[in-house]
């Protein structure tokens, strides 16, 4: 974690972290944002793009999930 106040004074530095990890920055003591590589972003992105909710299940996904419901699975 750092403060607000840190990443401005050393951007730099926090923006090389980012790439191998998510760096969390605080503001008043609290966690406010988070500052991540375009890849986790991206990554982050299309794993939203992949869930729905149950009333908008595309039609080709019925036929299995009836399925698994009749086996048991």
């Amino acid at each position: 974690m750092t403060t607000a106040g840190e990443l401005v004074r050393q951007f730099s530095h926090y923006s090389d972290i980012a790439l191998a990890r998510p760096v969390m920055v605080t503001k008043n003591g609290r966690p406010r944002t988070v500052l991540l590589s375009v890849e986790e972003y991206e990554r982050l992105k299309q794993r939203d793009q992949l869930a729905f909710r149950a009333a908008d299940t595309p039609e080709q996904f019925l036929p299995e999930i009836e399925r698994l419901a009749r086996d048991g699975a």
